[in-house]
């Protein structure tokens, strides 16, 4: 069963994780990373005191200082939604160019020539792939 992709809005998952982390991630159909971010969510409440979470429940006023770690979590879920929107739709871009490009045997993303690994999941690329990289068409 192949994955289908469509184009996603970087906005919107921004948005909706800035509602609540994860949301965003559940838009771009990442469960696990959403898994991920609302366990990262819930460690980061350990954090926070008792009484400032009270406050953010019921919408009183509380020390912002208090909420940082919360606050961190959130920032950094919507920086990671609106990048993982972004760079979905990048690579729905060049597999419908359908050019001939190199490709990471690992993850199957496009791969730039000049590196000697993949620029995105990390993988050592053999020195006979770095040197003469297998080409696949694109779809």
């Amino acid at each position: 069963m192949g994955e289908t992709r469509s184009r996603k809005r970087p906005w919107l998952a921004a948005l909706l994780s800035a509602i609540a982390p994860a949301f965003g991630h559940l838009y771009l159909r990442r469960w696990l990373r959403a898994l991920g971010w609302l366990g990262v969510t819930m460690l980061s409440s350990v954090f926070v005191p008792d009484a400032t979470l009270d406050a953010l429940v019921s919408g009183q006023s509380f020390a912002w200082l208090d909420a940082a770690p919360l606050l961190a979590v959130s920032l950094l879920s919507v920086l990671d939604a609106y990048r993982l929107a972004v760079v979905n739709n990048y690579l729905l871009r060049v597999r419908s160019a359908g050019t001939e490009m190199a490709v990471c045997p690992d993850c199957g993303r496009p791969v730039e020539d000049d590196l000697d690994f993949c620029q995105w999941c990390g993988t050592t690329l053999d020195e006979a792939e770095a040197d003469e990289p297998a080409r696949h068409d694109v779809q």
